[in-house]
């Protein structure tokens, strides 16, 4: 019998919550080196850890309203 689990909620937002929980996990580690005087190299790149973690949530913020939204589509549809 083939397996039937395939996509769902919550197995797509669990594989997005885990690329989001990395970027914010290194921005964090980032931040704790930073030290006193922070370098300009080091503040852009905190800078591009923030804003990859930023966009990482925006998707992720997306993806998981889209695919309630259609999961809500086809139980109408269904009804």
């Amino acid at each position: 019998m083939a397996n039937a689990a395939g996509l769902t909620f919550d197995s797509i937002n669990s594989s997005i919550a885990q690329v989001t929980t990395r970027r914010e996990a290194s921005l964090k580690e980032l931040i704790a080196n930073l030290g006193d005087s922070p370098s300009t190299t080091d503040m852009l790149s905190m800078q591009q850890q923030i804003q990859q973690w930023s966009m990482f949530t925006q998707i992720q913020s997306t993806i998981v309203k889209e695919v309630s939204d259609t999961l809500k589509g086809i139980i109408q549809k269904a009804a």
